[in-house]
């Protein structure tokens, strides 16, 4: 059977991977132009503390933008991390997005997440790196990582950990059994039972697939009871602040070396969540 294109399969992605639904919030620290290629740039959020201890590099959903997870982004902020957010071609608030095809846009967004790595190598020398996303962002920050090698060179190599709220799952002919075997750092995947894409995802369990097909040692899922793709878009709430707690506290495990978090993340499981460690 012939296989799909390329463009057909980011079409496929492009369609599971919807924006969270999330109300209006408040704006990041800063919103700074952002040099991608020669011909093209576009504008990067900044979420910045008072003292950096550590850098994010974050990747929104399809459709996204940066400001759609201002409650999630600025928690980090709280937290010593300075979080820089591209806007991606393919989000709804670019002003240029037509131009672009599905297959271009997955393209941009690595050279957007190359850009904003140099931005922080440049602004923040030799401060810890991680790479994090949601959906479609998730994809895009596991090949930070060292994952989809065969798309190509995406490693970065400043990464040291990913952070990831759902994921695509498995689309054929883009991301099979080899995609996340050359991951190279730790990687948490935080997802719900209910995160389902009706057409596409069907089985919650398939968002689990970078950690069970990456090679074991340090890779964590969890699942949450009634968590859907929309997780941390704010409801219910106790759900978002668990999602926070624990993206928090592996980036503070990983980036900074914290006895605490590693504690908080090596706890027996809470009721209502599944863990997959490997």
């Amino acid at each position: 059977m012939k296989r799909p294109s390329l463009l057909r399969r980011v079409m496929l992605a492009g369609v599971m991977l919807l924006a969270p639904a999330m109300a209006a919030l408040a704006a990041p620290t800063e919103v700074t132009p952002l040099q991608v290629q020669p011909d093209r740039a576009t504008t990067m959020a900044i979420w910045a503390p008072a003292q950096v201890r550590g850098v994010v590099l974050f990747s929104a959903g399809h459709g996204a933008w940066p400001e759609r997870y201002e409650r999630l982004l600025q928690s980090w902020a709280d937290a010593g991390f300075v979080v820089l957010a591209p806007l991606h071609v393919d989000s709804v608030k670019h002003p240029e997005r037509e131009k672009f095809s599905l297959q271009q846009g997955l393209g941009e967004r690595f050279a957007d997440m190359r850009a904003a790595s140099a931005y922080a190598a440049a602004h923040w020398p030799g401060v810890p790196v991680a790479a994090a996303g949601h959906s479609l962002g998730t994809l895009v920050s596991a090949a930070l990582g060292g994952a989809l090698s065969q798309l190509g060179p995406l490693r970065d190599p400043t990464v040291m950990a990913v952070l990831g709220y759902s994921s695509p799952g498995k689309i054929p002919g883009l991301i099979g059994p080899q995609s996340y075997t050359t991951l190279a750092v730790p990687m948490l995947l935080v997802s719900g039972d209910e995160d389902r894409v009706p057409g596409f995802v069907e089985d919650p369990a398939d968002h689990l697939y970078p950690v069970e097909t990456a090679p074991a040692g340090d890779r964590t899922a969890v699942v949450l009871a009634g968590g859907d793709h929309n997780l941390i878009g704010g409801a219910p709430e106790h759900l978002f602040e668990r999602a926070q707690q624990l993206g928090t506290a592996f980036l503070q495990a990983q980036l900074l070396g914290s006895d605490a978090a590693r504690e908080l993340l090596a706890a027996p499981q809470a009721a209502g969540e599944r863990w997959l460690r490997r």
